[in-house]
């Protein structure tokens, strides 16, 4: 159950308050990481304006796994266990975004190139897996949570429409009345898969095992769980293809 993982990583080891921030927020017990991270996100996180775009992109490199040239960071951008995050080139993350790579097992969440991610999106992982690919569009307010094996892949060149949630994370077990379901753990998960090309409309709903092919295009307000073929057009709760884009 990953949530019990979680919650053993920051409190099975004992320590004290600095102890659990770490593994909470740094990721790292080392005390120059902590250290450097608490300097560098409560002097430039909510620098405005040209100054702290310039700031943000030089002092931030060093938090990451991974992070490639031209990469801008807006305000107020909330950062958890960045070491398991790679960012490629030229990326663009907007302001009060959460990223979010938690667990000591974890894929952590690894971004391409020229990706826009726009103001209020959050990426969550419990010991999951976010992986975006290059040339992609996110509006506001999306959502990627990702728990254990049930990963998240979107390919290159995919739209994704404001509010959309990718829900990464298995069903509760509900077998035992007598045991509340958090206490039962999840069933086996399936993870998420978009591929290339995809146009994903405002506040679509993806549940885990979601398989959206090459060039299919999810209509707003949909919910989509199995597969939807190539260039199909789904629409509904849940999706059903009405037809294919014509070449």
């Amino acid at each position: 159950m990953n949530q019990k993982k979680i919650y053993e990583q920051i409190y099975g080891q004992g320590g004290g308050f600095l102890s659990k921030y770490k593994a909470f927020c740094v990721g790292h017990q080392g005390w120059l990481r902590f250290i450097y991270f608490e300097t560098v996100t409560l002097l430039f996180r909510n620098i405005p304006g040209s100054l702290g775009l310039a700031l943000r992109a030089l002092f931030y490199r060093p938090l990451f796994r991974k992070i490639g040239k031209g990469v801008i960071f807006g305000t107020n951008i909330v950062l958890r266990n960045p070491g398991n995050i790679s960012i490629g080139e030229k990326v663009i993350i907007d302001d009060n975004c959460v990223l979010d790579a938690k667990g000591e097992d974890d894929d952590g969440i690894h971004l391409g190139d020229r990706i826009f991610i726009s103001r209020n999106v959050i990426m969550g992982c419990k010991n999951g897996s976010i992986r975006l690919g290059s040339d992609i569009s996110v509006a506001p307010n999306t959502i990627f949570h990702s728990v254990g094996e049930c990963f998240i892949k979107v390919g290159d060149y995919c739209v994704i429409g404001a509010g959309c949630y990718f829900i990464g994370g298995p069903d509760y077990k509900m077998e035992r009345n007598g045991v509340p379901m958090m206490r039962q753990g999840f069933g086996k998960g399936k993870g998420i898969r978009v591929g290339n090309d995809v146009w994903l409309g405002a506040s679509v709903l993806m549940l885990d095992g979601t398989h959206i092919e090459n060039g299919a295009v999810i209509g707003a307000n949909s919910l989509v769980k199995g597969v939807i073929p190539e260039y199909g057009i789904a629409v509904g709760s849940p999706a059903i293809v009405k037809k294919f884009r014509e070449g």
